[in-house]
């Protein structure tokens, strides 16, 4: 290939030609060994084609170091990373829109990567991005829904109103009025919408907006309706949904002989576990002791027996279960029994729940024995449900090494999510425990652009309650930096904090501060060296560099200390190896000071 201009163009001119009409191969050979970005573009546009994204990936990620301003090569890299590691694909998108905030590639791929996700706060920004480039009224109804799921229905309403009128009917529309409580309109809105289109969500939408209103005549709509459905031979999945809200409503009413009977119906064609889960409760309030007995536990057998299942609703069957049992035996008894039954099964949830059951029942030694297996079993579901027993029983430093120990070795993005989860939303408050707390902000605060939503706002949390114990210990220069830290990370509409409680925070501190320095000093250039100082680590194997890490961020450890950050006894050869390594590379950070009743300590005296 030549860099001669015109000689490239007509190449290019030639592989647009071949590209058109569908002949890859010939696309990836006419450009093999071309250095022309042009060419090179299209031969991953080829590799791409015939489902070869590896290679796509190869070509563009070299395109993209020869040109990193290039939106258009981010996102093309983010449609191919789809194929791959969709994670990796959200970043692409993401890198694409920070260059050229009007990429719609990258709007939609990042949009959809995001919902796929559920991140729906998350997913805001770019579906409006969207509906003001293009203005299409699908983008409009999904911006709408994407609204009312992360609870702002007032906002997808007026949306709605904006662009299609106050009477004009959808889906997205009426759920929006359900959520703002309009249920009047919401059924005259929804009973028109199934008289003119005859489409049973509108049916739906309009028994459970009569549901809110009138419980007692919304039955007898309930109950003509479905017989409609039935002389129609009409029998979909909004008609299964039509039939479990009425029987949700007869339970409510106390009509659990209908609600049985509706239940049964629905059996008939699905063993859905919420279905025979509901059963259970129906067969317990009828009186049927021994019925509901039978369901609850044929249905936590076959739900532990599942490796698919999700672990949420077992854990939520062997709730119910144990509060039924509660009704008529002692809490000893349903410990013993809880454990007779999930004991056969040493994963997490049911190890936990047996915890429970004996933390429940005041045997606190059991219950720290089957907490503790949930945490060998899995050190990430485990582990949550471990330290928030030992928080609710005051032991704050085992707590502490147990949020250490699953913060330094979480790997994926969504475990690191969990811990937070645990740590700032738990019923435990274990972000009282400042130690713990902290070590979670800097987990959160290394992969900040990886964060979804929730994690981005739990960190932000984070970041609040740090700026209010420094206000309280007068320490205002971190008390200002944690501030305006939290405010940087919190994202599109927070569902706890708002920016405001940052603002209070900063009056207050204002108001007690006689001098202070600026917290905002130093140049970028500077920042930069610093951190590529203190991040080369490359010469250090995994434990050495988890020891490093560890020292850096504490100050000062013991052996024991390193002992549970390592899960091993060989603590002094691996921080001799590491002392080694950094006077060979010149560096004097980390210092042994002396033997106490935890074993060798150590301490880091670097930057």
């Amino acid at each position: 290939m030549t860099n001669d201009p015109a000689a490239s163009a007509k190449n290019l001119s030639v592989g647009m030609e071949l590209f058109n009409a569908g002949k890859y191969a010939e696309v990836i050979s006419f450009s093999s060994g071309s250095g022309d970005p042009a060419l090179l573009l299209l031969a991953a546009r080829s590799y791409t084609q015939t489902g070869e994204y590896a290679t796509a990936r190869q070509i563009l990620s070299d395109l993209i170091r020869i040109m990193p301003s290039s939106s258009y090569l981010h996102s093309y890299l983010g449609l191919v990373l789809e194929h791959l590691d969709r994670n990796a694909a959200a970043e692409e998108y993401a890198a694409a829109l920070i260059l050229d905030a009007e990429n719609k590639t990258a709007l939609r791929g990042y949009a959809a990567l995001l919902l796929e996700k559920e991140d729906f706060r998350g997913a805001i920004p770019s579906l409006r991005a969207l509906v003001r480039l293009e203005n299409n009224p699908e983008d409009i109804r999904r911006l709408m829904q994407t609204l009312t799921r992360a609870g702002e229905p007032d906002e997808a309403a007026a949306l709605h109103i904006q662009n299609f009128g106050e009477d004009t009917f959808s889906h997205e529309y009426i759920d929006a009025l359900y959520a703002q409580k309009s249920y009047q309109k919401a059924m005259s809105l929804s009973l028109r919408a199934w008289n003119t289109l005859k489409d049973t969500v509108y049916l739906r939408q309009s028994l459970e907006a009569l549901s809110a209103l009138d419980p007692a005549g919304a039955e007898r709509a309930y109950r003509s309706a479905l017989d409609s459905l039935e002389e129609a031979g009409i029998d979909d999945e909004t008609v299964s949904q039509i039939r479990f809200s009425y029987i949700l409503l007869e339970k409510l009413l106390g009509n659990y002989a209908s609600a049985k009977y509706e239940l049964g119906q629905l059996l008939k064609t699905t063993n859905d576990p919420v279905y025979r889960l509901l059963s259970a409760e129906i067969e317990a309030r009828l009186g049927n002791d021994d019925a509901a007995n039978g369901i609850y536990r044929e249905l936590i057998l076959g739900l532990c027996s599942d490796e698919d299942a999700d672990v949420s609703l077992i854990d939520l069957v062997i709730t119910r279960f144990s509060g039924f049992l509660l009704a008529c035996r002692t809490k000893e008894e349903v410990a013993g029994i809880i454990s007779i039954i999930l004991s056969p099964y040493p994963v997490p949830v049911c190890l936990a729940n047996i915890g429970r059951a004996y933390e429940a029942a005041g045997s606190l030694s059991q219950a720290r024995d089957w907490f503790y297996r949930a945490y060998r079993a899995d050190f990430i579901s485990g582990g949550i449900a471990y330290a928030g027993f030992l928080r609710r029983s005051n032991d704050e430093r085992e707590c502490e090494t147990t949020i250490r120990y699953m913060v330094m070795n979480a790997v994926r993005i969504a475990d690191i999510e969990r811990i937070a989860s645990a740590v700032f939303n738990g019923g435990e408050e274990i972000w009282k425990n400042v130690r713990a707390k902290d070590l979670v902000i800097k987990r959160l605060a290394r992969v900040t652009g990886k964060l979804s939503s929730n994690g981005r706002e739990m960190l932000s949390a984070g970041y609040l309650y740090s700026a209010l114990d420094a206000l309280e210990r007068q320490d205002h220069e971190s008390c200002k930096w944690f501030c305006l830290a939290g405010i940087d990370v919190l994202p599109c509409y927070p569902a706890k904090i708002r920016v405001e409680d940052f603002i209070e925070v900063l009056s207050r501190m204002k108001g007690r501060a006689l001098a202070e320095r600026p917290v905002i000093t130093g140049s970028e250039e500077e920042d930069k060296e610093k951190e590529e100082q203190s991040s080369d680590l490359s010469f250090l194997d995994q434990r050495e560099t988890a020891v490093f890490l560890f020292l850096q961020e504490h100050r000062e450890a013991t052996e024991m200390d390193l002992r549970s950050v390592l899960e091993t006894r060989r603590v002094a050869g691996i921080v001799n190896s590491l002392l080694a390594k950094l006077a060979e590379n010149g560096m004097s950070v980390i210092e042994k000071r002396g033997v106490g009743e935890r074993g060798e300590v150590y301490g880091y005296v670097g930057p």
